[in-house]
């Protein structure tokens, strides 16, 4: 027997409970935003570069997507990944990727990523920036991998007066879009939610706020950007919290009618990056996806 084809908004409400029905914080997910950004990704992340095509199969899993339908995007990453994932985050993207597709990362169209990751880790760093560590730590995670205890000393250590900056040193700058991606990498290497210094960096981050209750990358009331605070709402189920309301509120907020969000009100930045991160808070998943 054929079945007919649900009409469009069908479509969006059976995926929205689909999303909704097996996460544990279903009760603070928006599971029709997600639908609706899912739909958008699915129609334009063909095509684009590597690591954003990499962010949608995961955006795209965590939404419900099935590895078979996943299928074709993984193939067309596989071609795709090798010249572009030269750094550590870059090779834990693609690695991430592989394993919400159901592939193997350590045999991804015949690439070792996990090799790539750790062939860049000395003395508890890997690669530059708290993007290359906190990826990278997510990829191992992903991929059934331990994560070194010397890196996530190495990540603790790391911790400025508040978060955690772009370079991961002390002393540069707290950002809350890294200080997000770190507490989530972290917690996923084994860090408790109730470790006193994540409790302290959750502070922080909760503290910047702006009047809405967004985020920006910079804190300090910033004007509220798609990918901190998505980073933020991830960051906050993955240490065992609730996101505020007015957090999620703002990320909804910048939502098109279209499924895509836009990266602030006044910009639309890149709607793929955006929709990309905005897609797995919706769901209220986190990193990593499998």
């Amino acid at each position: 027997m054929r079945r007919r084809a649900l009409p469009a908004g069908a479509a969006v409400a059976a995926l929205a409970a689909v999303i909704a029905a097996p996460h544990a914080a279903a009760a603070t997910a928006d599971g029709t935003a997600a639908a609706r950004a899912a739909g958008w990704l699915a129609a334009n992340a063909a095509g684009a570069p590597a690591g954003q095509q990499a962010d949608a199969i995961v955006a795209l899993r965590a939404a419900g997507r099935s590895r078979a339908a996943l299928r074709p995007r993984a193939a067309a990453l596989a071609k795709a990944a090798p010249a572009y994932a030269t750094t550590a985050g870059g090779a834990a993207k693609v690695a991430m990727a592989a394993v919400a597709a159901g592939r193997n990362p350590a045999a991804f169209g015949g690439v070792n990523y996990l090799r790539r990751i750790t062939n860049r880790y000395a003395a508890g760093r890997y690669g530059a920036s708290a993007w290359d560590q906190a990826l990278s730590l997510l990829a191992l995670r992903a991929a059934g991998r331990p994560a070194p205890a010397a890196a996530v000393r190495a990540t603790l250590a790391a911790r400025g007066s508040g978060g955690w900056s772009f370079d991961l040193t002390p002393r540069g700058r707290d950002s809350v879009d890294a200080t997000a991606i770190v507490l989530e990498a972290l917690s996923a290497s084994g860090v408790r939610g109730s470790d006193a210094r994540l409790a302290a960096a959750v502070r922080w981050m909760l503290a910047q706020r702006n009047g809405e209750g967004g985020l920006g990358s910079a804190g300090g009331g910033a004007a509220t950007d798609a990918n901190s605070t998505a980073g933020a709402i991830r960051a906050l189920r993955a240490t065992g919290r609730r996101p505020p309301a007015s957090l999620r509120a703002s990320l909804r907020a910048l939502q098109e009618r279209d499924g895509s969000v836009r990266y602030t009100r006044a910009s639309g930045g890149s709607r793929l990056l955006a929709t990309n991160d905005a897609t797995v808070a919706f769901t209220g998943r986190w990193l990593p996806v499998r």
